[in-house]
């Protein structure tokens, strides 16, 4: 408990440093949890002392507070001259990282598609950019992929392959191995978050034995300790960013472009496969399968769906 005792002092002085102040203090399960304020916001900071040594996370809604904390945190010093009970932003900064005063314009964004879709695979998708791709893939339009045409979603696909070869990565998990992993983490008291952290982190592990990098950044779709706990040696010297709408930064929207692409042409591959138009989403997708099955028997089912819907439960 010395240990996190320490760490947890020299984040208090860093807290003090930047103007914040502590409204509460209390004891966790393994570690302590304190309440930061910077007058206006108050985000939590869960600090851990687990096998693999001391651990924190930072929760709230993305705020320029949470991101101030989240930098202090990690062993960076927000930069000075924003006033009391505020820590000033750097301007021309990507989203996520207006806080981290070391940050070199290099950096990988993570996103998936498929999570919703009761036919066809999961898909992660890892980019990483710096400050002159950042701003080719922003003159050609790349956006958030919930934003684009599915035409328009391939085609800008294209551009970012060719724009950050060799610094991409793209996970499918096509429905038969999804279900055998999903299976195993339900086996294991884990859910679909636990699946997707796992996934992430591993996207981001290979892109980093392509190509180094000091910051990632991903969408905050559950408790920012997942994907951390995922993370292998690689993933964990660097500073990764949580954030809700986390697609407002490039490299996130590349990443989500790529995985909409990937999800697409692996749709129109079953399709071709089997003979069989599959509808994206989650509604009006019981008729199709009852369909599949009575053409290819109810087991096969495996190979096209995710089991795990409730959907299942009515064909």
């Amino acid at each position: 408990m010395d240990m996190l005792n320490a760490r947890l002092a020299v984040l208090k002085e860093g807290f003090a440093q930047a103007g914040f102040t502590i409204t509460a203090e209390k004891p966790i399960n393994y570690g302590r949890q304190v309440k930061v304020s910077d007058g206006q916001a108050t985000v939590t900071v869960n600090i851990y002392n687990g096998k693999k040594g001391i651990s924190i996370v930072v929760g709230g809604s993305g705020s320029p507070l949470k991101t101030a904390v989240e930098a202090i945190c990690a062993g960076k010093t927000p930069a000075a001259g924003g006033g009391a009970g505020t820590a000033q932003l750097i301007a021309g900064r990507p989203p996520g990282f207006e806080a981290v005063a070391d940050f070199d314009n290099k950096w990988i964004g993570l996103d998936e598609s498929g999570k919703g879709d009761f036919f066809g695979p999961l898909v992660v998708a890892a980019v990483l950019v710096d400050e002159q791709t950042a701003d080719k893939l922003a003159a050609v339009g790349v956006k958030d992929s919930k934003a684009l045409s599915d035409e328009k979603n391939r085609a800008l696909a294209e551009r970012i392959r060719e724009e950050c070869a060799h610094r991409f990565v793209e996970l499918a998990w096509m429905p038969a191995e999804y279900n055998a992993m999903y299976s195993k983490f339900n086996s294991a008291g884990r859910n679909l978050n636990h699946f997707l952290a796992f996934s992430h982190a591993r996207a981001l592990e290979s892109l980093l034995t392509q190509e180094p990098a000091k910051f990632a950044i991903a969408d905050q779709f559950a408790h920012e300790r997942f994907i951390q706990a995922e993370l292998l040696e690689k993933g964990q010297e660097i500073t990764l960013i949580q954030m809700h709408r986390a697609e407002r930064n490039i490299a996130v929207a590349a990443a989500s472009i790529l995985a909409r692409d990937r999800f697409l042409v692996s749709m129109a591959e079953l399709s071709a496969q089997f003979g069989i138009s599959f509808p994206k989403g989650a509604v009006q997708v019981v008729g199709v399968a009852r369909e599949f099955a009575g053409k290819y028997g109810k087991a096969a089912l495996n190979q096209v769906c995710k089991l795990h819907f409730k959907t299942f439960e009515q064909i």
